[in-house]
């Protein structure tokens, strides 16, 4: 299986991973991110944004979800502030890090392209319809293996909307001794709320 991350070169980050950048140095996100999927079709592939932190001992955890849906498109962080259990759905949304099953990432790309000469959507958006039209349903996973650094895209030339971290984060549960199963729990909800806001300042501080 191949690593590989999204950036436009502009972000500082660290993924103790061996990788392949893709570099969208004109700012065309959905223009670019067709291209690479068709680039990364060729293997198993892990595709990461620039704007993560990866949980511990990331590789071996993803490589062991994958091995449970070899043949599905899995969805590693969606929703983020929504407590759910990993199942499948037909809604695609968020794109920080996703597993493509060898050659289903560039029939994806293929219908995206067809659909962005009729509908300028956001990239999330054509894929969601992409998988739609190609009647594949995907992974959305929990908990989270990744955690958003929570600050504007760069890749998509967006400001921040509301907060994009989340409380479900596995390292974070780990920390707590929490499952994942009673993560909902309101005491717990409290200790992931505090992990949250220390994080976030944390961030601003760098």
């Amino acid at each position: 299986m191949k690593f590989y991350v999204r950036t436009t070169g502009e972000r500082k980050y660290d993924y103790d991973l061996e990788y392949e950048e893709l570099i969208d140095r004109n700012h065309e996100p959905v223009e670019s991110f067709i291209k690479q999927l068709k680039i990364i079709s060729d293997a198993d592939s892990i595709l990461l944004e620039d704007d993560l932190v990866l949980c511990k001992d990331f590789k071996n955890r993803i490589e062991e979800v994958v091995k449970k849906y070899p043949d599905k498109v899995i969805n590693f962080y969606t929703s983020p502030e929504r407590y759910f259990t990993t199942h499948e759905t037909n809604l695609f949304v968020y794109n920080q890090c996703t597993y493509y099953p060898k050659g289903v990432a560039k029939q994806i790309a293929e219908k995206m392209e067809e659909e962005y000469k009729i509908r300028k959507l956001p990239y999330d958006t054509l894929e969601s319809s992409a998988l739609n039209k190609l009647g594949m349903s995907h992974v959305v996973y929990r908990p989270c293996l990744v955690q958003h650094i929570d600050m504007g895209s760069l890749i998509s030339n967006s400001e921040k909307g509301g907060s994009r971290v989340s409380l479900y984060f596995v390292d974070w549960l780990e920390k707590y001794g929490i499952d994942y199963e009673e993560a909902i729990k309101p005491e717990n909800i409290e200790r992931l709320k505090f992990e949250k806001e220390e994080f976030i300042k944390r961030r601003k501080i760098q």
